[in-house]
Order: structure tokens, then C-alpha cells, then sequence
């Protein structure tokens, strides 16, 4: 009878312990383990979010080192009041200006090879917007390499949009970086006009991001300021407008400009400029200044000035013909070479 006793008292012992064995405490500590390393790898693939304005259609992706082309960057967007997303290097660059350049040259040198330096930006798709603005400053005539490996990267995601390029510079051109883009987003379409401003730019960098949106078509919240900003030219029966600067030079011109209209006698110059007297002189508001197909400039206080090729020199500037960015354009208006009589007016 003890016997039949003792049995179940010791099925029921071994019951106990099992149950309470280090090895079912270790299991759920494995899983648990488990699922927390699935989870921060998803962590490491989340895409980035661009800060959202509160128009949707319009995306503006840049990479900046020294600011200025997050400047140009911020100053697209406050018109626009669109989303913006900053593309950045995996590793920061240094601040050693020349140590930078060492490795922008290494970095642009792998880019021909097809080895891209790794970025920590990111995006999961471009739905929803019709149009993306693509900033960078130029290195080497290129466009900056963290901007190239985002294009990509994100080729596929972009084939069918239309992009749109700026870009800073110290003194290069912006077409070589129009030719990188094509060849990133072959299915994308890259937009012709484009806007580059070198340093002696920088400073009007509200009215060339208002004109160069007015050459896109696109409507911003500052048309009715620009408009406000605006004179009329006539020539050979051909209408067009321009938008000045704000300077005093422009103040007092849009002053004689309220008391009627100013004829001015031009002829070319240097194969870069058509030039006439004013009769009359206007504040000098001099600085070095590199021009582009379409500027208006005071020269010597007296004389004005409109450019269909560049030139460099120490001179006021007065504004630009707007949707214009070739010298075949600016001719164009002008009624080709040869001497032009053209009106000024307010618009």
C-alpha cells in the first residue's frame, strides 16, 4: 500500500522540478533576444522623411557643405513652401578645406570606376510630388558626389519626374553636372533651365530663385512682389519683361520711369553686351559681378547695359530679362546683332 503511495508523490515531484528548469526559463530570454535584433536592423533601413511644407507637389533634395547651396536650398523652399530633404555623407566631410578637396577628388575619381561613397539619406518612393528641385555645389566641374550617389541610388524611383538642378559654385559651370544627371536618371526628365549662382551671386539670390521658378511656370507666393518689381522693354515691335534687384539704382530708374517712358539707342559690344546712354546719370551701386545672358547693368552710373554672353567686372546690376538663359534667346528679343532702339517703361 506505501507503495502505491509513493508513486504518485514522486510523478508528481518530477512534475514540479521540470517545470521549474533553468531550460524553460532560458527560452523566452532567446526569443526575446531574437526579435529585438530583427528590429533594430529594420531601424537601419527606415527611409528618411523630408521636412513637409504645405505644398505637396513639389520636392526639394540638396547637399551642402559650406551652406550656400542650403541657402539657395531654403530660399527655393520659402517660396514654394514645399518639402525639403538634406542628402548627407555617411561620414561628415572635414573641415579642413584642402583635406575635403583630397577626397572629393578620390570620391569623384571612384565614381568613374562605378563605386559610389555611401550616404546616410534615403527615401522609400516620389509618389507624390510632380516636380523635385536636385541642389549641390560643384566640385572639380562635377556635381557633388553624395548628390550623385542619391541619384543612384534612387534612379528607378525617379524615371518619369521631372527634375529641375541648381547648384553653387565658386566659378564653374553647371553643364557638366546637367550631363551626370541625365546619365543617373536616364528615365527622369532633366529640365533645361537650370539655375547656378557663383559667389558674387549669392547676393541676389532672392530675385534669380524668383526668376528662374518664373522661366519653370511654376507660381509662387512672391509673383505679385515680382510683379511689383518689374519694367517693360520694347524692341522692333517685340515685348518682354525683366525683374530688377532691389538697390537704390533700380528705385531711382523705376522713379524716372513713373514720369514716362526712356528710349535708349544700343549698340553690341565685345560680342557680349548691347550698350546705350541713358541720358541721365543713376546711383552707383558698384561690385565685382560676373554676368549671364540677360542681365541688365548700370555702367559708370550712365549707361545701360544688356547681356547676351558673360563678362566679369566692377559694375552695378539692375535686374534680368525674364525667362531667358541663352545668348540665342536674348538676340532673339533684341532682333539679332546691329544697332536697336529699346523703350523702357513700368510694366
Amino acid at each position: 500500500m506505501k507503495r502505491f503511495l509513493m508513486l504518485p508523490l514522486m510523478l508528481l515531484t518530477f512534475i514540479l522540478l521540470s517545470a521549474c528548469s533553468p531550460a524553460n526559463e532560458q527560452t523566452p530570454a532567446t526569443d526575446t533576444s531574437g526579435q529585438q535584433e530583427n528590429h533594430e536592423g529594420d531601424e537601419e533601413n527606415i527611409p528618411d522623411i523630408p521636412t513637409t511644407g504645405n505644398n505637396g507637389q513639389y520636392l526639394i533634395l540638396f547637399c551642402s557643405r559650406t551652406n550656400n547651396t542650403e541657402r539657395l536650398a531654403q530660399q527655393i523652399q520659402s517660396q514654394l513652401d514645399c518639402d525639403i530633404l538634406e542628402v548627407q555623407p555617411a561620414q561628415p566631410y572635414e573641415e579642413d578645406y584642402n583635406a575635403m578637396l583630397n577626397r572629393a577628388q578620390e570620391e569623384l575619381a571612384a565614381i568613374l570606376q562605378g563605386n559610389y561613397p555611401p550616404i546616410s539619406t534615403s527615401m522609400d518612393n516620389f509618389d507624390k510630388y510632380d516636380f523635385i528641385f536636385v541642389g549641390y555645389p560643384i566640385w572639380y566641374g562635377s556635381m557633388a558626389t553624395p548628390m550623385q550617389t542619391f541619384l543612384h541610388e534612387h534612379a528607378s524611383k525617379l524615371a518619369g519626374k521631372h527634375i529641375a538642378l541648381f547648384a553653387t559654385s565658386g566659378s564653374s559651370g553647371i553643364s557638366t553636372s546637367v550631363n551626370e544627371a541625365a546619365k543617373l536618371c536616364p528615365e527622369s526628365e532633366i529640365l533645361s533651365s537650370t539655375l547656378l549662382l557663383t559667389s558674387s551671386q549669392l547676393s541676389e539670390m532672392d530675385s534669380r530663385v524668383t526668376s528662374w521658378l518664373e522661366q519653370l511656370n511654376i507660381q509662387t507666393a512672391n509673383n505679385n512682389n515680382m510683379e511689383k518689381n518689374q519694367i517693360r522693354l520694347a524692341a522692333n515691335g517685340k515685348s518682354f519683361t525683366a525683374t530688377l534687384v532691389e538697390n537704390s539704382s533700380t528705385e531711382a530708374l523705376k522713379a524716372r520711369l513713373s514720369q514716362g517712358n526712356i528710349n535708349i539707342q544700343m549698340n553690341d559690344y565685345g560680342d557680349m553686351e548691347k550698350v546705350g546712354s541713358l541720358g541721365f546719370s543713376l546711383p552707383r551701386n558698384d561690385q565685382q559681378t560676373t554676368t549671364g545672358p540677360g542681365d541688365l547693368i548700370l555702367y559708370q552710373g550712365n549707361s545701360f547695359v544688356i547681356y547676351y554672353d558673360t563678362n566679369s567686372w566692377n559694375f552695378t546690376r539692375l535686374g534680368k530679362i525674364d525667362g531667358v538663359s541663352t545668348r540665342e534667346q536674348v538676340l532673339d528679343l533684341l532682333d539679332g546683332k546691329g544697332e536697336v532702339t529699346v523703350t523702357l517703361s513700368l510694366k
